[in-house]
């Protein structure tokens, strides 16, 4: 998607230590910053993210996470650096009308400084305009900061598979 066709030309979101940066929606051509981003992220991280440990996106998965149609990938990088993406977050559809799904992924050395939560509160917002009423996020019962995050968004549990949990964060 060309820049002048994204639906999202951007977010502003300083960190609690000041650090300026900008969210703005996923184009085609971010595959490879967002491989980098996999690339920086620890084992630990991307197993949070992904339930296991996923080294990175294919070309496919990629283009049907910055699809449209699909939904809404948004990528993150310093105010000052715009080509190296730091967090993607997805609001994607699902088979349940008016609620989306959640997923965010931080590179590692970005974690602890308001990212998430600050990522968490504007995908609700993309959700709303997008039309959900709620969005669905399965989180590992071990991903505390994950978990603190979606609890200031008020997200209540509705469902556990083993040590994964199903949230519903109503909007």
């Amino acid at each position: 998607m060309s820049d002048a066709g994204r639906r999202d030309d951007g977010h502003s979101i300083t960190l609690t230590d000041g650090t300026a940066t900008r969210t703005r929606e996923a184009a085609s051509v971010d595959l490879v910053p967002v491989q980098d981003l996999h690339r920086r992220c620890s084992l630990g991280s991307r197993a949070l993210r992904y339930h296991a440990g996923k080294s990175g996106l294919s070309p496919t998965e990629w283009r049907q996470l910055s699809s449209p149609e699909r939904g809404t990938t948004l990528v993150t990088a310093p105010a000052e650096r715009a080509d190296h993406i730091i967090a993607m977050t997805n609001v994607m559809g699902t088979d349940q009308r008016g609620v989306g799904e959640l997923a965010i992924l931080v590179e590692d050395a970005w974690q602890a400084r308001g990212l998430g939560t600050a990522l968490a509160e504007h995908a609700a917002t993309v959700a709303r305009r997008e039309g959900h009423h709620s969005l669905a996020a399965t989180v590992a019962a071990s991903n505390e900061p994950m978990l603190h995050v979606l609890e200031k968004l008020d997200a209540r549990p509705v469902g556990a598979t083993g040590s994964v949990l199903d949230l519903r964060i109503p909007l």
